[in-house]
């Protein structure tokens, strides 16, 4: 199992003290992954996020195509990362595949233990949901950086 220095260590639970961490480990759920497996699929519903604690996956969003839909790689996440985040701050189904691309090692925080955490300690749940919209900034930050260089290639076309 993860230590609880390793988790205070990622940035979903920068900040989060030794007791509330003793607290949260127990909600998470230890989950494995082979090479190649799928852990989530875009369009699924979902509850849970997912913290790698070892191994890498890529995240693949469905794309049309003249000859059907394939997918397409716009993320490879590495050991700390966190993935499935969004379904839980809205509720609405997977906005993309995450597929292993080695074993996978990861915890998962389901909806309802997120909300355990906002009915025992809310200024821990307080302090992880402000790191998730942080880490939602960041991606959000570098996906403009993406459109703006997309952009430009197809102006000079």
């Amino acid at each position: 199992m993860t230590t609880s220095q390793f988790l205070q260590d990622q940035p979903l639970f920068g900040g989060v003290d030794d007791q509330a961490i003793a607290a949260i480990m127990p909600l998470l759920r230890e989950v494995n992954f082979a090479a190649g497996e799928p852990i989530v699929r875009e369009g699924e519903d979902g509850d849970s996020l997912f913290v790698i604690c070892s191994g890498s996956v890529e995240v693949l969003k469905a794309s049309a195509a003249e000859d059907g839909v394939f997918e397409e790689r716009i993320a490879v996440l590495k050991v700390g990362d966190v993935f499935g985040e969004m379904e839980l701050l809205d509720t609405q189904s997977r906005s993309a595949t995450v597929r292993a691309l080695e074993p996978v090692s990861a915890l998962a925080l389901s909806n309802g233990d997120l909300f355990r955490i906002y009915e025992s300690d809310l200024p821990t749940f307080t302090l992880i949901v402000l790191n998730l919209a942080r880490e939602l900034s960041r991606r959000l930050r570098s996906i403009d950086l993406m459109a703006v260089h997309y952009m430009a290639i197809e102006d000079r076309r």
